[in-house]
C-alpha cells in the first residue's frame, strides 16, 4: 500500500512540475502612489498663540494635513498683534511649511493697522531669519504711497525693503 501512495505521489508531482514549467511567470507590480499620504487631516483649524498679555495671535484655516517633513494649509487667515499694539492681517489661498520656511500661494493679502498693504501670488518667509521674500509681481500700498514691483525682499530685523523693477505712485499734500 505504501509503494502504490509513493507511485500516486511522484505520478502527481511530475504532471504538477511540468505543469509548472510550460507556465507564464506571474509579474507582480508594485503600483507606489506618486503623492505620500499625510500623517494627520485637520479641517476647521484655529489656533490661538498666547502670551503674557493675552492672546498675541489667531491662525485659522480650513484644512492642515501634516505630513513627515512637512505640512500643508489650505484658505490660511491670521490675525497677530505685534509687541507695540500693531495688528497684522494675513490672507492666502494656500501654504506649505516645511522646516523654518513658509512658502504661501495664492493672492496673498497682508494689512496692518498702520495702513500698509501688500498683495501678491506667492511669498516666502523664514521663520528663523524673519526675511519675507517675493519673486513674482506685488503691490505695497501705504497711506501716500502705491507701489508695483516685480519681486522684492524684507529684512524685517533690519527693516529694510529691497525690491526691482518698481513703479511708484506717490500722494503729496502741500499746504
Amino acid at each position: 500500500m505504501a509503494v502504490k501512495f509513493l507511485y500516486y505521489f511522484l505520478f502527481v508531482f511530475i504532471i504538477v512540475s511540468v505543469f509548472l514549467i510550460y507556465q507564464k511567470p506571474y509579474d507582480i507590480q508594485r503600483v507606489i502612489s506618486s503623492k505620500e499620504k499625510p500623517n494627520l487631516e485637520v479641517y476647521g483649524m484655529i489656533n490661538y498663540s498666547l502670551s503674557k498679555d493675552g492672546i498675541a495671535q489667531i491662525i485659522r484655516a480650513k484644512k492642515v494635513l501634516r505630513f513627515n517633513s512637512y505640512d500643508e494649509f489650505y484658505d490660511i487667515d491670521t490675525i497677530k498683534k505685534s509687541k507695540n499694539n500693531l495688528l497684522e492681517k494675513m490672507k492666502s489661498d494656500s501654504g506649505k511649511l516645511v522646516k523654518n520656511n513658509l512658502s504661501l500661494i495664492g493672492n496673498v493679502r497682508y494689512n496692518n493697522s498702520n495702513g500698509i498693504k501688500f498683495q501678491s501670488q506667492k511669498v516666502n518667509y523664514n521663520l528663523k531669519t524673519k526675511v519675507f521674500r517675493s519673486d513674482v509681481d506685488f503691490t505695497l500700498e501705504d497711506n501716500r504711497t502705491v507701489t508695483y514691483g516685480s519681486s522684492m525682499v524684507y529684512k524685517s530685523i533690519e527693516g529694510r525693503i529691497y525690491a526691482n523693477n518698481i513703479k511708484s505712485r506717490i500722494e503729496v499734500d502741500i499746504k
